[in-house]
């Protein structure tokens, strides 16, 4: 199960044009699953799968944490692409919480995004 999500989150954010506007260049997407290596420029994406939880006999969900790293001068398009990401992953899946955090180890902006598939 947790390939397929993985899968399906990797295919349903590559062909967002909002998401590919700034996480694509030179023809690869920069999402990464849990950690991105550090030759990666900003900005990028990393996601992580977390609990599986039982819903039915049939079916479970599974909590996910979707990531954005943008440098310490890209505040305004950290939030921008935050708010806008935020509000295609709730017409498609179950939004939990979106944030914007300071990294102070990194000094970069991350936009956060919880949510659920089920």
């Amino acid at each position: 199960m947790f390939k397929t999500i993985s899968e399906e989150i990797r295919t349903y954010l590559a062909a967002l044009p909002e998401f590919a506007s700034v996480m694509e260049r030179d023809g690869k997407v920069y999402l990464f699953p849990i950690v991105a290596s550090i030759e990666n420029t900003l900005p990028l994406s990393t996601y992580v799968l977390s609990e599986r939880l039982p819903q039915t006999k049939d079916k479970s969900q599974i909590d996910i944490t979707l990531n954005f790293w943008f440098n310490i001068e890209s505040y305004d398009l950290c939030c921008d692409f935050t708010d806008t990401i935020t509000d295609l992953i709730d017409d498609k899946f179950m939004l939990r919480s979106s944030s914007i955090e300071y990294n102070e180890e990194s000094e970069t902006f991350s936009g956060i995004i919880n949510f659920n598939i089920i």
